[in-house]
C-alpha cells in the first residue's frame, strides 16, 4: 500500500514541475540553465555514485560503470544531434543547424524511462525495509518536480507544441507509478541497475551540458545563467545529502 501511494505522490510532483516550466516558458534562458544544472547534478550526485556502490558490492569494475556512461553520452548524442537537427540554407548562403522536434521526443523518453527507474526504486527500497523505502521516496519526490521541468524544457525548446510537451508530461508522470506497480509483481536483479544506471547518466550529462547549457547562456545574461546553473546543482546536492541518497 505505501509503495502505491507514494508513487502516486511523485506523479502529483512531477506534474506540478512540468506545470511550472509552462507558466514561466517565457523565461526560458533561467529555465534552461536551472534544468541543465539539475540534470547534471542528478548524474554527478545521485546515478553515478549509486551505480559505484552497487558496482563494488556486485564485485564489478569501476571502469565498466564509466564505460557505459559513456555510452550513454554517445546514444542520446547519435539520436539527438543525426536523427533530430538538419542544415537549413537560405538563399545568400547561410546556412544553419535546426533542432527536429524529434530531439525534444529523444529526451523527454529517456527522462520518463529514468522516472520508470524512480519508481522502481522506490518499490525495491520498501522491498528492502520499510524505512528504506520511506527515504528513497522522499528523494524521489523531491526530484520528480525537477524532472517535470526538465521534460517540459527539454520539449519546447526542441520546437514541439504545448500540448506535445503536456502529452510527455503526462507519460513522465506516469512512469514511475508504473515502476512502483512493477516492483510489486516482479524483482528486479542489482546487474541490471548497475547497468541502467550509468547509462541514464551519461545521457543527462549529455542533455544537461550539449544542449540546454547552450541555449541558456544564448538566451540570458552570462551571470543570471551561471547563478541558476548553480543553483539547480545546489538543490540536487542538498536533496542527495540530506535524504543520504
Amino acid at each position: 500500500m505505501f509503495p502505491i501511494i507514494f508513487g502516486t505522490l511523485t506523479f502529483v510532483s512531477t506534474l506540478v514541475g512540468g506545470l511550472f516550466a509552462v507558466h514561466c516558458w517565457k523565461r526560458f534562458g533561467i529555465l534552461a540553465a536551472f534544468a541543465a544544472g539539475v540534470l547534471i547534478a542528478v548524474s554527478l550526485f545521485d546515478l553515478l555514485p549509486e551505480a559505484f556502490r552497487l558496482a563494488t558490492t556486485a564485485g564489478i569494475p569501476l571502469e565498466q560503470v564509466m564505460y557505459v556512461t559513456a555510452v550513454g553520452f554517445i546514444f542520446l548524442l547519435i539520436l539527438e544531434r543525426y536523427f533530430s537537427v538538419h542544415k537549413v540554407c537560405i538563399p545568400d548562403g547561410t546556412c544553419t543547424n535546426v533542432h527536429h522536434q524529434r530531439g525534444g521526443f529523444f529526451g523527454a523518453a529517456e527522462l520518463s524511462a529514468h522516472s520508470f527507474m524512480d519508481g522502481l526504486a522506490i518499490g525495491i527500497g520498501f522491498q528492502l525495509e520499510f524505512h528504506v523505502g520511506i527515504i528513497v521516496a522522499f528523494a524521489v519526490i523531491a526530484h520528480d518536480f525537477s524532472d517535470g521541468l526538465n521534460t517540459v524544457t527539454v520539449m519546447l525548446s526542441s520546437g514541439n507544441s504545448l500540448r506535445s510537451s503536456l502529452k510527455m508530461l503526462l507519460v513522465d508522470a506516469i512512469a514511475p507509478v508504473l515502476g512502483v506497480l512493477f516492483t510489486l509483481v516482479i524483482r528486479i536483479p542489482e546487474n541490471y541497475l548497475i547497468l541502467l544506471l550509468p547509462f541514464f547518466a551519461g545521457g543527462f550529462l549529455y542533455l544537461g551540458s550539449s544542449d540546454l547549457l547552450p541555449q541558456a547562456h544564448e538566451k540570458s545574461d552570462p551571470l543570471v545563467s551561471i547563478a541558476f546553473t548553480l543553483l539547480g546543482f545546489l538543490l540536487i546536492f542538498v536533496i542527495t545529502r540530506l535524504l543520504g541518497v
